[in-house]
């Protein structure tokens, strides 16, 4: 009986096929630009990855999907789906917290005023994970790290930003993208547009 049915459905997507182009078909299936990644992404793999496609002539609101379970953001225009990345969202104790939030700022040369290191004078790091409260040794210097391309969500802190990006929850509760996703997002994205993180 399962062969019966495999074999129908396989018959069912050939008649249909003939009828209508592959990109047809993805847009009747999934309403997106492209095919949506499903499944979480092999920490082993090169995880910098995502993909821009917004059709000519299409404009419209913008939102952002954070989906901390797939560690994957999507975006989308007019309610259609034009891009995609992987994430780093925050890691057990500094979870980045769900709902939808408006991007409050943007600020291309962001740095963090609450996580970075300590340096002396000629640049020397003397404490590479620092948090502000912490103690700095004589002489030490703070040095926020860099959330280049950062789009604030929160008056708590919270950003979307470029930064290392395992696909795996390891922020301090930012969002953080690939460089060349970070950049396109940002550039993308005005003050205001909707941000939901779930």
């Amino acid at each position: 009986m399962k062969h019966r049915i495999i074999m129908l459905a396989s018959l069912a997507l050939v008649v249909t096929s003939c009828i209508n182009t592959p990109d047809e078909l993805a847009q009747m299936a999934t309403g997106y630009a492209f095919a949506r990644p499903k499944n979480k992404m092999n920490v082993t793999e090169s995880v910098s990855v995502g993909q821009w496609d917004v059709p000519a002539g299409l404009d419209g609101p913008r939102r952002i999907v954070i989906d901390t379970e797939l560690q994957q953001a999507h975006y989308y225009i007019a309610g259609r789906r034009v891009g995609w990345s992987t994430i780093s969202s925050g890691k057990a104790g500094k979870d980045t917290p769900k709902g939808v939030f408006p991007v409050l700022a943007k600020d291309e040369d962001h740095t963090s005023s609450t996580y970075g290191s300590i340096v002396d004078a000629d640049g020397n790091t003397l404490i590479s994970d620092y948090t502000k409260g912490e103690p700095i040794p004589p002489g030490g210097i703070y040095k926020g790290a860099p959330m280049t391309n950062g789009m604030q969500l929160t008056w708590g802190g919270i950003w979307m930003h470029e930064g290392i990006v395992t696909s795996a929850p390891e922020s301090h509760g930012c969002i953080r993208l690939p460089k060349r996703m970070a950049k396109i997002f940002f550039d993308n994205t005005p003050v205001g547009t909707p941000v939901e993180i779930k």
